[in-house]
Formats: structure tokens, sequence, C-alpha cells
């Protein structure tokens, strides 16, 4: 039992590691060595519990797409405080967001493993339908927008720090820029309920 407890140990350190190195590197630049030095494990090991970097890619993006789902059962319906809820979690996988950018940048031909996440983004999608249908969100949002809106609205401030600090003269990962847009996200969503209720400063009536 104690074997088994160390194998998924070191399994969870590679992932981790992994993860930081494609942050940093991407996929096409990350490479095996560096990720096994990271977790502190030979690459021989790192080859015994997956494959490859194709194979340790796709434990990293099963992780997220599962830490994802998973989300979605603790989501707040009312469309402020699900800004704010979505915003929050990022602060908690960076390093994902990060290989996302690096994605974005350097890939035209696909992203890896996109049937998979294509999947998780229809149950994300389906999800905002369903609150919808309750009356949570508007209805007449296509759900398909507001999961990009959505996207846009939380992460573009923090992917994008330089033009966060340039805009607003605030580090996006500081705690007064996070309380700012949580506040702003909650303020924004009012105007989905009628403009005329939230003053120009963003405070309501």
């Amino acid at each position: 039992m104690g074997r088994v407890r160390d194998a998924e140990r070191t399994r969870g350190r590679i992932v981790e590691a992994a993860v930081r190195e494609f942050a940093e590197k991407g996929f096409a630049g990350a490479r095996v060595e560096s990720i096994g030095r990271r977790a502190g494990v030979n690459k021989q090991l790192l080859y015994h519990y997956f494959g490859g970097k194709e194979d340790l890619f796709r434990e990293v993006v099963e992780r997220k797409i599962e830490e994802r789902l998973g989300r979605l059962e603790g989501s707040p319906g009312k469309l402020g405080d699900l800004l704010e809820y979505h915003f929050e979690k990022l602060y908690e996988d960076l390093d994902w967001l990060r290989f996302l950018t690096w994605e974005a940048a350097g890939r035209e031909d696909g992203a890896p493993l996109e049937e998979e996440r294509r999947e998780s983004i229809a149950r994300q999608v389906e999800d905002l339908r369903e609150k919808g249908i309750r009356g949570d969100l508007p209805p007449d949002l296509d759900p398909r927008y507001l999961q990009l809106a959505i996207y846009a609205l939380t992460a573009y401030p923090v992917a994008f720090a330089q033009i966060t600090r340039m805009t607003t003269g605030q580090d996006p990962e500081s705690p007064a820029f996070r309380e700012a847009w949580r506040e702003f996200l909650s303020h924004f969503a009012k105007l989905g309920d009628g403009g005329q209720n939230v003053r120009a400063g963003g405070e309501s009536r």
C-alpha cells in the first residue's frame, strides 16, 4: 500500500512539473529531461510512468479537464457571482493559463487533444444553457458566446498582465487588482439586469 502511495505521489510531482514546464516553454519547447529535473526524478523513471512527452501532456490535459468539470457543481447561477467565481479560480492554476497563451501564440494547426477539450467546453456550455433554462441567466443569451465572454472577462486581464498594468497601473496578481476586478465584474453583470439600475460610477441605486 505504501508503495502505491509513493508511486501516486511521484506521478503527481511529475505532472505538476510538466505543467510548469509547458507554461514556461509551450508544448513544442518543453523537454522531458527538464520535467524530470523539476520533479526530482530521473528520465528513466519518468518514462516508466509516462511513455513520453505526448503521453505526459495527455495526462495533464485530462487532469485539467477533470478539475474544470468538477468546478461546475459548485458554480453559482447568477452572472455576477459566476464571473467572480471563475475569476478567482484562475489564481489556483496560473501555470495552465500561461500554457494556453503559449499555445495560442505558437500553434496554427489545431490544439493537442483538441477533441477531448472540445467535449469539456461543450459540457461547460451546456451548464450555462441549463442555468438559462432555470432563469439564473438571461435565457436569450447564446451560451456558446456567453462562455467566450466569461473566458474573456476573467482570463484576459491575468493572461495579458502587461496590458492590465498599462491600463490600470496594477499587477493582476495583486490583492488590490483582484478586489477591484471582482467589484467591476459584479457591477458589469448588473447591466444585464437593466443598466438604469446602475449609476455611471458602478454604484447601485
